[in-house]
């Protein structure tokens, strides 16, 4: 994996020997310890020395870049949390960001990512154009461009890197759970960009491009179409106003079907899932729309913490819960539910995160999930305060076949607190409060050691370091070459 503006990175192999060693002894840093490590480990000191996928070089360190620069890194003011990423054609790469604030004052930010080639890349052109053949002008340099003198200027890198231009933003009260764009943005011909945004309500955004529309302070406006409240009343006869808002139960979750972009369905801390149909919106007044409800039903005992449609599938949906259950529908027959995973009567403490603030949960309860976009049966989910990640196969219920040991063995207490699947690929991104983004390759020949209830996987293929607890990453649909974090103020774009 080729990381831009790489960190200090964490051993994380299984079978470490180091007596008296804490997970932070493992810790490298570009000025020392590298030699220590070169004796554990086929290391690999600089970005590009080794790009083979599965072996023991998953992670990198390399050197400080000058002026402590941060190659495809995006800063914002406040604390971001939620993020996903779209690359609509070659030349057009979004990136939805949102704030996590206490109080009133939240962001929702558009940022467009503008790729261009690196330093390297540059000085490799430069010698095979270097061949003694005239321009047409009789100079024998061409008179470079304006993208190429920033491309040359710009921090060495091994492959591409991105510039982010903040183009859109609009102010919300209350922190998202999740954010995701349009998946029709892939195939639709007419470049507008929708994007959801779940709070206490779920909206739908469109960016206006119209030039006569830019605001004084540069940014297109970040246009609300559709509030969908998880609430029956305020989909019919309400017109949804503050006052009406403030008194919904908050949704804590949505999934976009990628298959038919009309159908949306979201989660709740009242138990239910709701199923949308953006093909039978009705005016809500205040130029906001609301959609139809396809159906609302009682999907846990609990607070429902997230829900996913499976893959290719615009029937069937996934959810997990404060119940500490995984659950299964289908629209076609709602007089039932599949129970595909729930936990034993008493939690492992060894995989309880110590010296956790009290707070009102189950530490039973699995926080997030994600369904494989390969493999309608494969879906993975985490618990909160939790370090192992299950890895769940609809055809085997009630045991995970494989468990991502995120604690390398006990070396870190970290929570994780996000896992998405590839794109295209059988690769599970995780990250946590370790501050490291990790990247693990999910099939049956990979388990590093087994045990009664299935395989257990303690190394993860690639890793990322960052200075502060990572609290999202994102892929960048549908390529999957890139991996987007989120720690601190910061989005932190990777390439694979």
């Amino acid at each position: 994996m080729d990381w831009q503006q790489l960190r200090p990175k964490r051993s994380s192999l299984s079978g470490i020997s180091h007596p008296g060693a804490s997970y932070n002894s493992y810790q490298l840093s570009p000025n020392g310890a590298q030699a220590q490590m070169n004796q554990r480990l086929n290391y690999g000191a600089f970005p590009g020395d080794d790009k083979r996928l599965g072996s023991n070089m998953y992670f990198q360190s390399g050197p400080a870049l000058a002026n402590n620069a941060r190659v495809s890194y995006y800063s914002c003011q406040h604390p971001l949390f939620c993020a996903d990423w779209i690359s609509v054609d070659p030349s057009n790469d979004w990136v939805v960001l949102s704030s996590f604030r206490e109080g009133y004052q939240n962001r929702v930010q558009v940022v467009h990512g503008l790729m261009y080639t690196t330093k390297e890349e540059n000085e490799e052109d430069d010698r095979e154009g270097s061949s003694g053949i005239a321009s047409p002008t009789g100079s024998d340099e061409s008179t470079p461009s304006a993208d190429e003198i920033r491309a040359k200027d710009s921090p060495s890198c091994s492959n591409g890197a991105f510039d982010w231009t903040n183009v859109a933003e609009t102010a919300v009260e209350y922190p998202l759970t999740n954010v995701q764009w349009d998946p029709q943005m892939h195939t639709s011909t007419h470049g507008e960009l929708r994007l959801g945004a779940s709070s206490e309500v779920l909206r739908l955004y469109k960016v206006d491009q119209d030039p006569d529309k830019l605001k004084l302070d540069g940014l297109f406006p970040l246009v609300q179409t559709h509030l969908l409240a998880n609430n029956s009343t305020a989909n019919t006869g309400s017109n949804g106003d503050a006052h009406d808002i403030n008194t919904f139960p908050p949704v804590t979750s949505f999934d976009w079907n990628k298959t038919d972009s009309s159908i949306i369905i979201t989660s709740s801390v009242d138990t239910t899932c709701t199923v949308w149909d953006l093909n039978r919106s009705h005016s809500k007044g205040k130029d906001k729309d609301t959609a139809h409800v396809k159906t609302q039903l009682i999907a846990h005992d609990l607070e429902v913490f997230d829900v996913k449609f499976l893959h290719q599938s615009t029937n069937i949906f996934a959810s997990v819960s404060n119940d500490g259950s995984m659950r299964v529908f289908d629209l076609r027959s709602l007089e039932h539910s599949t129970i595909i995973y729930e936990p034993t009567r008493a939690p492992p403490l060894a995989l309880s995160v110590p010296n956790t603030a009290q707070a009102q949960y189950n530490p039973q309860a699995l926080l997030k999930l994600s369904t494989s976009n390969i493999d309608q049966h494969t879906l993975a989910t985490v618990g909160v305060n939790l370090n192992q990640v299950l890895i769940i196969d609809m055809r085997m219920p009630g045991l995970p076949v494989v468990k991502l040991d995120c604690s390398f063995g006990g070396m870190s207490q970290a929570a994780v607190n996000t896992i998405q699947w590839h794109p295209a690929k059988n690769w599970l991104a995780t990250a946590g409060d370790d501050c490291q983004a990790l990247v693990w390759d999910i099939h049956p020949q990979n388990p590093t050691k087994a045990s009664d209830v299935g395989n257990v996987m303690d190394t993860p293929m690639l890793a990322y370091q960052d200075e502060l607890e990572v609290n999202n990453v994102c892929w960048r649909q549908d390529a999957g070459d890139w991996l987007g974090v989120i720690s601190g103020k910061g989005f932190q774009a990777l390439q694979v």
